[in-house]
């Protein structure tokens, strides 16, 4: 099992976010970077998998400071020599998509191939419809609720195919529903020098293909993640993309389902999974001295932005268990705890916690749910400390 970290990139701490506006204050984006630089190289020098950032814009509230992800890679990158970066992730409907084939080429060259790079459908409004808005009815998510969805998965698949195409061809062209690459009858005034030296471009000087620059690093590109998989389809979609799909669903039946559905589509593509095989989990773990200081720290963590920020946008289903309807779920810290999401105690609680999880749900990556800065840097330290020599080993023999 490979372990990672998967950081929410609050700013501050509760009673900083609480007084207002704290996504714009450069103090405490500042302490932020510090603070992940020093994370980060304790993760790197003990063996972690990866790094990976969340994808959001406009977060004045100071939640989810994490705009461009990949630059956050770069910064880590170039302070670290072994660890992975990518994104968890970025979201593909409302991004252009030869851009991102680009931009997470670059990291992967600089950083000599530890890039990975996740791609997500996106479920905030506010920016997704901001940004996107140049796409029909991307502007517009209560008119036509099912189209907007719709919208969405097309152009998340769309654009994967296209960069998918752009990392592993020399040039590429391509003819869909919402991209015409490249657009028709571009005539091209360098086109002996892109005969003699390049190639894409007929002998009128139109152009026929284009190619993106640099290639990725790794061949044929970076291991690919796709955060948060909820249906079943869609898990099936990303095993036959070659794609590990993360989860954050609790109830274990519900997660088998899941794994199950993985090991389905991978057959359809001629692979054959074990169980839990290409799938990650994904849980928030706070690891302490004791088990009430640990509760402690995640009653004022991740609780805080969940119960107040992500449910209204419905991820208590990830809570739910079969045969509920998650709206009846309590919104509060001890039904994350109950229910799985969030995993927090001394050494010995967490190791109990986690032989149990793995026993039924062997997953091939686990990534901590991170909320930096809401939980006090030093805090977070000590956290991975104590995964790291006392709980992580019993279950890999990469931590170190």
């Amino acid at each position: 099992m490979e372990f990672g970290v998967f950081y929410l990139p609050a700013i501050g701490n509760k009673s900083e976010l609480q007084a207002g506006m704290a996504g714009r204050r450069t103090d405490l984006y500042q302490r932020m970077l510090r603070n992940l630089s020093e994370q980060a190289q304790y993760l790197d020098a003990h063996g972690y998998y990866g790094i990976g950032f969340t994808e959001h814009h406009f977060h004045i509230e100071g939640e989810e400071v994490s705009t461009n992800p990949i630059m956050l890679d770069m910064y880590l990158g170039m302070q670290t020599e072994n660890i992975r970066l990518g994104q968890l992730g970025l979201v593909l409907p409302c991004q252009n998509p030869i851009r991102v084939a680009e931009d997470t080429a670059i990291l992967d060259q600089v950083t000599k191939g530890r890039a990975f790079v996740g791609f997500a459908r996106g479920y905030q409004p506010r920016w997704v419809n901001t940004l996107g808005q140049h796409y029909d009815i991307l502007a517009d998510n209560n008119t036509d609720p099912e189209r907007y969805e719709e919208l969405k998965k097309e152009l998340y698949q769309e654009h994967f195919e296209i960069i998918m195409k752009a990392w592993t061809n020399p040039t590429f062209s391509h003819s869909g529903k919402h991209w015409q690459i490249p657009p028709k009858d571009v005539f091209w005034p360098a086109h002996n020098v892109t005969r003699e030296f390049g190639q894409g471009v007929d002998d009128k000087g139109i152009l026929t293909e284009i190619g993106t620059v640099p290639e990725p690093y790794q061949k044929p590109h970076p291991p690919l993640f796709q955060p948060f998989s909820f249906s079943e389809s869609s898990v099936r979609w990303a095993a036959q993309h070659n794609v590990t799909p993360l989860t954050i669903v609790c109830d274990p039946d519900i997660c088998a389902g899941q794994f199950r559905a993985c090991q389905a589509g991978a057959a359809e593509v001629g692979k054959n999974l074990d169980f839990g095989q290409g799938v990650g989990l994904v849980r928030e773990v706070i690891v302490a001295d004791t088990d009430e200081e640990a509760m402690a720290l995640g009653r004022e963590s991740g609780c805080f932005i969940w119960t107040k920020f992500f449910e209204p946008f419905g991820f208590n289903a990830a809570l739910m268990r079969l045969d509920e309807d998650y709206h009846t779920i309590p919104n509060t810290f001890e039904s994350m705890v109950d229910r799985g999401l969030t995993i927090c105690g001394s050494p010995d609680t967490v190791n109990r916690t986690f032989e149990a999880l793995f026993k039924k749900l062997p997953a091939e990556y686990f990534w901590l749910y991170t909320y930096n800065e809401l939980v006090p840097h030093k805090n977070v330290m000590r956290s991975f400390e104590l995964l790291t020599d006392k709980v992580l080993p019993n279950f890999t023999d990469k931590i170190q």
